[in-house]
């Protein structure tokens, strides 16, 4: 009967002569990501310390006789002396931010006492500290290279560059053997555990009942985060064997524990 109803409704509608008015649909209040544009690098340096290289050169000789004593006050001033291009590189993390995504750092001493995950997103202190180590290790790379004609040239064609290397470069785990980070890396721990306990002892219960070697191949690449070669390596054997081995075992909990099947796969995203 709502359906008669509705019919009946749409004729009178169209009816000959009938005028009907139709409101706007309001605009979607979605919040759509915003990418940040990357600003302009006008000033590199302050321009009051003279006779920058060669000061430059005399703190890679001071350090390489004397490390302990660090890269003291000169380097200091060389520091200040491009404070724009660090404001410059901090106005910058936004931009970073939207077009590389987000980066993690695994989480050392402390910083693991309460916290379930292994890592930690980078922050812009972070950011602001891998900076200024950059930076030192151009500088120190600048001393020893002849050809090099000014320091502020050198900064220019290496100093970004080598900053979006090295953010990008932050996706690879602590684990060589691991799979790369992603944004859910804040929820990898090794071995992996799940939130809800009614998930950790579901999984843990039944793939403990697979046959030995596909049990064998999910708990290394699954909860432990390897790559299908490091996998294959771990189990010694082939690559195209550890495969066939993950594919029986998944197939089968998809068959016959499909939410432990999903649940495996989900970890993937880790």
């Amino acid at each position: 009967m709502l359906w008669d109803t509705l019919d009946l409704q749409l004729e009178d509608l169209q009816a000959p002569g009938r005028l009907v008015h139709v409101q706007e649909e309001p605009a979607l209040e979605i919040a759509l990501p915003q990418v940040f544009e990357q600003p302009r690098l006008l000033n590199m340096q302050r321009g009051k310390l003279p006779q920058l290289e060669s000061l430059i050169l005399r703190i890679y000789q001071n350090y390489r006789s004397h490390p302990e004593a660090g890269l003291g006050e000169d380097y200091q001033a060389v520091v200040n002396e491009f404070q724009p291009l660090f404001s410059w590189a901090t106005a910058c993390w936004d931009f970073l931010l939207s077009t590389e995504g987000c980066r993690f750092v695994p989480r050392l001493g402390e910083q693991r006492y309460g916290i379930r995950g292994d890592y930690r997103v980078v922050t812009d202190r972070d950011y602001s500290r891998l900076v200024h180590r950059l930076f030192r290790q151009l500088l120190m790379d600048y001393a020893t290279q002849p050809e090099a004609v000014s320091f502020s040239g050198w900064l220019r064609t290496h100093f970004w560059p080598l900053v979006q290397r090295t953010y990008q470069a932050m996706d690879r785990p602590f684990d060589a053997r691991q799979r790369s980070l992603t944004a859910y890396s804040y929820l990898r721990c090794v071995p992996y555990t799940f939130l809800n306990a009614y998930h950790q002892d579901l999984v843990t219960g039944i793939i403990r009942r697979l046959p030995e070697r596909q049990y064998e191949a999910i708990q290394i690449y699954f909860l432990q985060f390897f790559t299908e070669p490091a996998t294959a390596e771990a189990m010694s054997c082939p690559i195209d064997h550890c495969r066939e081995i993950l594919r029986q075992g998944l197939a089968r909990l998809l068959v016959h524990q499909r939410l432990v099947y999903c649940l495996l796969r989900q970890i993937e995203r880790y």
